[in-house]
């Protein structure tokens, strides 16, 4: 394998064969009320009405393929979506549409659409209304931007590690961020109560008992991204019709990833790709949750067990539960990753020594590549994962440069030195 992956070839992760997943296995009925093929296509239907709609670019990384022993390797790039800069603009802004929706059409018994409320038709109802979030970032804009479209309020919990330019892309859509001196599932906890106190409705991307609905109408919006990506393999040639083999996919609260693998789960059943869950090794609750057999918290750091990670937008100590019901059966794999990583997988795709086209990835985008590396250049890995001279593998650039400060810090400085 080529020296240049020496840096990868040294990172130490830990890879969990799922015990409980099987490629027989069916999608099953306790699990529609979630995902289904209907509510994808509700989803889809809505979103892409949208003025601000465009399919996200399905990007090849043709060069790096080839290094790595692989047929192809194709990015999704979710950094321009809605103009946002990452997937999460698929659902809470969608989660907010359908909230005004229901309570407009309840209080008027009318019907009404996204197109009423972009008119201001009811903002004498929607002024009133104020939507609520915690969030490390992107779905706190992705809220605001939803709230700023459709015409209520919104307030916006962050953590104290989140940083300025991510609380500033936030408010550059008319929100309230309130920064707390808390660690992220903290402040979840924070905003539930305060939303209770104040008659908020909760717009959040994790679950949790009597709280499903919303959760679910955000995955739904993600499933998009499966969508748009499975007509793009079946209709571009060099991919000759066929799906990704392997689809290497970052985990926060587990929506996205629970999004792709139950949109695949659907429409493809047992060909669907194999799908390996990435996280951060000290922010790893689905990688513990796995191998407990059961849904359970991550252990954090080896030394202090506190859970954080550089990787902001992966820096969670619990998974959604409707999430955890998808992927706990439906993902084939678990694997952690170092934070140390980071920097050199960021700069590769930034600037890549294969002359592959660059991408603009965050911090927390670059893991399913930074794991993928980590797994093709060792030969018992490979065996494990399947992964062949034939394997076409699946990534999602989920977000773009989010963090310049960090960006400037773990890859234009160290070009620099």
């Amino acid at each position: 394998m080529d020296r240049y992956f020496s840096i990868w070839k040294r990172s130490q992760f830990n890879l969990l064969p799922n015990p409980d997943a099987s490629r027989s296995l069916t999608y099953g009925e306790e699990l529609e009320h979630i995902l289904s093929k209907e509510s994808c296509q509700k989803a889809y239907d809505e979103i892409k009405a949208w003025p601000e709609y465009q399919i996200s670019p399905l990007v090849s990384l043709s060069n790096l393929s080839k290094k790595l022993n692989l047929v192809d390797i194709s990015f999704k790039d979710e950094s321009e979506r809605f103009n946002l800069g990452s997937f999460k603009a698929l659902g809470g802004a969608y989660a907010v549409y359908n909230f005004l929706k229901i309570f407009i059409e309840q209080t008027k018994e009318i019907t009404i659409n996204s197109d009423d409320l972009r008119q201001d038709t009811y903002r004498d109802i929607t002024s009133e209304l104020t939507v609520a979030t915690a969030t490390d970032g992107n779905h706190g804009r992705s809220v605001a931007w939803g709230a700023q479209i459709f015409g209520c309020n919104a307030i916006i919990y962050v953590p104290a590690s989140c940083s300025q330019s991510r609380i500033e892309a936030i408010e550059e859509y008319g929100a309230t961020v309130l920064q707390m001196p808390l660690k992220y599932d903290e402040t979840v906890r924070h905003c539930i109560k305060e939303a209770k106190e104040n008659d908020y409705q909760i717009i959040s991307d994790t679950s949790w008992e009597d709280y499903r609905d919303i959760p679910a109408q955000i995955m739904q919006g993600y499933s998009i991204i499966a969508e748009e990506t499975l007509k793009e393999y079946f209709t571009r040639p060099f991919r000759q019709a066929i799906p990704p083999s392997h689809i290497f996919i970052q985990a926060g609260v587990g929506g996205l990833a629970a999004a792709l693998t139950g949109y695949f789960w659907l429409h493809l059943g047992e060909r669907r790709p194999k799908i390996v869950i990435v996280e951060p090794e000290n922010a790893a609750y689905l990688y513990a949750s796995a191998a407990e057999g059961k849904l359970t918290k991550a252990s954090g750091d080896k030394e202090t067990g506190n859970v954080h990670t550089i990787m902001a937008g992966l820096d969670c100590g619990e998974t959604s539960p409707i999430a955890w019901a998808i992927l706990s059966r439906g993902a084939d794999f678990f694997i952690t990753i170092p934070d140390a990583i980071t920097g050199p997988t960021m700069k590769l795709i930034a600037e890549s020594p294969f002359d592959d086209p660059a991408l603009k990835a965050g911090e927390s985008s670059i893991a399913g590549l930074a794991a993928l590396i980590m797994t093709a250049t060792h030969e018992d890995t490979r065996e494990v994962l399947g992964l062949s001279p034939d394997s076409r593998i699946l990534l999602i650039n989920s977000e773009g440069i989010m963090d310049q400060s960090l960006f400037q810090k773990l890859v234009v400085a160290d070009q620099a030195s």
